[in-house]
């Protein structure tokens, strides 16, 4: 009688997965990236002491359905999806998992802003560069691949914590986690260049989780559009007008082009392919401002709403011009919530971004949204930081600092107006 032991659900997968690379060519496609990329984290998942991130075992299954004469490419992912379910739910259930998923779940949202920042970049530095770059290219497709993935991953992680019954997942506060020792954290984060820092886990302990979660992030981008250095539509394309400006032909166009989009989506998440749903998302917040509320209301029709949020947070990595738009058509269509939201949001990019914004909201005569943004900013940031802000615009948005930090209340509204003294010295 042998006395082999069975395997639990983490060694299952991780049999499953090396059968799997013993297909592939571990010097191209996805394999060799993550491979070279990270090959000790690649290895941990081989062995069964991590289990990757799903959108890393779907980038292996597309190399398997590369391959020539491949027939079981589709089995091989349902079997996948389920074994890696079953080992995931495995880990969770072990004792202390779920503020070691809440670490991550912080930390990779916190990578998710980076890198939609670093992507924000290099889309200015390849449009405005003369003659164009094909290096400027190929590193925003990165870039973009990097933010799709720490998307899919924040996504599945929030789904995880859900799994476990809890509704609002929160990071404890730093004092109530001080001398304790930091769990464990996965290597397989590292995958394709995301790597949770112990600088980002310690930034990540002082503050709250509590963002609208993109949950249909959970896929990886689009393939081959990184090779072709497509990276969708330029960022002027995201301004427009108010909804209720545009005369009735050009409004019956807009509601065309926000269902066709939102039908579009909706056949994606048929057949469960959360990449290319999600690239939809993306390239439906590049459109024309005056479309927003109209793929909301799309959205909502479709039975949709879980996708918003994903649409509010790429709204809100939109130029300053064009979420300026994007908050001024949301607020135009009675959706003042949404547009709120957007703005929230947009307080994580650099402040001189923060400051042009709510500038375009003036212009375009918002001036209660951009006191609102000017509000979050101050509450986000040290008085130093919020106060960088005037220097942009100083006789325009200094008095709006003072009132948005008036608004928060007496102490902030000392700190800010110590902070531009000091400034002016």
């Amino acid at each position: 009688m042998s006395g082999a032991q069975p395997r639990d659900a983490v060694q299952e997968f991780a049999y499953f997965l090396t059968g799997l690379a013993w297909r592939l060519d571990p010097e191209a496609g996805w394999y060799g990236v993550f491979a070279r990329r990270d090959p000790d984290g690649l290895r941990a998942c081989l062995e069964g002491r991590e289990v990757p991130p799903w959108d890393v075992v779907e980038s292996l299954l597309y190399d398997l359905a590369g391959l020539p004469d491949e027939q079981g490419a589709s089995t091989a992912g349902t079997r996948a999806r389920r074994l890696h379910a079953q080992a995931v739910a495995d880990i969770d259930a072990r004792p202390g998992s779920r503020p070691a998923l809440e670490e991550r779940l912080t930390a990779m949202v916190r990578e998710e802003r980076r890198t939609a920042q670093r992507s924000r970049e290099l889309q200015e530095a390849a449009r405005t560069a003369h003659p164009p770059q094909a290096r400027l290219a190929e590193d925003l497709a990165w870039a973009r691949d990097d933010q799709a993935r720490a998307a899919s991953r924040a996504g599945e992680l929030r789904a995880r914590l859900e799994a476990l019954g809890q509704a609002e997942t929160r990071v404890p506060e730093r004092a109530g986690r001080r001398k304790t020792k930091r769990p464990a954290r996965p290597r397989g984060a590292r995958f394709a260049g995301l790597e949770v820092t112990e600088e980002t886990a310690a930034e990540a302990e002082e503050e709250y989780v509590h963002l609208p979660a993109p949950a249909a992030a959970q896929g990886a981008a689009p393939r081959g559009a990184r090779f072709g250095g497509a990276w969708g539509k330029g960022p002027d394309d995201g301004e427009g007008g108010p909804a209720d400006s545009a005369p009735p032909e050009a409004a019956a166009r807009d509601r065309v082009a926000a269902a066709t989009a939102v039908s579009r989506l909706t056949r994606l998440r048929a057949t469960g392919d959360g990449g290319l749903a999600y690239a939809e998302l993306c390239a439906a917040a590049h459109r024309p401002a005056v479309e927003l509320p109209l793929l909301i209301e799309e959205l909502e029709r479709a039975g949709l709403s879980f996708d918003v949020p994903t649409l509010l947070w790429e709204a809100a990595c939109l130029p300053p011009d064009g979420l300026a738009a994007a908050a001024d058509a949301l607020t135009a269509a009675d959706r003042g919530d949404e547009g709120a939201a957007l703005l929230r949001q947009a307080v994580s990019r650099p402040v001189v971004e923060v400051a042009r914004t709510a500038l375009a909201l003036l212009d375009r005569d918002r001036g209660a949204q951009a006191l609102e943004l000017l509000a979050a900013l101050v509450r986000s940031r040290t008085p130093e930081e919020a106060a960088a802000a005037e220097a942009v615009a100083p006789d325009a948005l200094g008095p709006l600092l003072l009132a948005a930090a008036e608004s928060v209340s007496p102490h902030r509204h000392s700190d800010i107006a110590h902070a531009l003294r000091i400034a002016h010295r």
